[in-house]
């Protein structure tokens, strides 16, 4: 069993790590539309047309897709309030209940999305200005959360392998 958790756990690292590569290639994209579009509005009077429809679409990719390897890695934002609690049994106790939370939240999120990826399909939507298909996008989003739902459950399996050791969190406390 534990084999099969380290390899999972390092198929699923590489999964998440190009989840991640691919929000830093939109985030290069995205820094480059912009300075295209500031260029052409400023020097040649000419703004990119569709600008602020691809800045909307590059940020919902650079957030979706950074999702997999933070709820891999728990690289987020704590606050924390409860420091007492995170150690020994309490503790390992409280990061389950927290992960299987998260599940919860990604799974309902995720099927939520996915009903609207569908609705979008069905219905033909497309963006204001460029009308891309809106389902594409939603697509990817909603494979973006199930992938973060998957990276949680991964991660609980993981709590759950070492009874009592709560893993110290990579994230900036607060």
């Amino acid at each position: 069993m534990k084999s099969f958790l380290d390899k999972t756990e390092r198929l699923a690292n590489s999964a998440s790590l190009f989840a991640a590569n691919i929000a830093a290639v939109i985030l290069l994209i995205l820094v480059v539309l912009t300075c295209i579009d500031v260029v052409g509005r400023y020097i040649f009077t000419m703004p990119l047309t569709g600008a602020v429809e691809l800045v909307r679409i590059c940020m919902a990719g650079i957030i979706f897709f950074s999702f997999p390897i933070m709820f891999l890695k728990g690289d987020h934002i704590i606050v924390d309030l409860i420091s007492f609690l995170k150690k020994g049994y309490i503790g390992w106790i409280l990061a389950i209940v927290l992960l299987v939370i998260s599940i919860g939240v990604a799974v309902v999120l995720g099927d939520r999305v996915y009903d609207y990826a569908i609705r979008a399909l069905e219905d033909g939507d497309t963006t204001e200005y460029l009308a891309i298909p809106r389902y594409i996008i939603v697509g990817f989003i909603t494979l973006a959360i199930f992938s973060a739902a998957f990276m949680s459950l991964l991660r609980l399996l993981l709590v759950l392998s070492k009874p009592g050791v709560v893993e110290e969190e990579s994230g900036d406390t607060l």
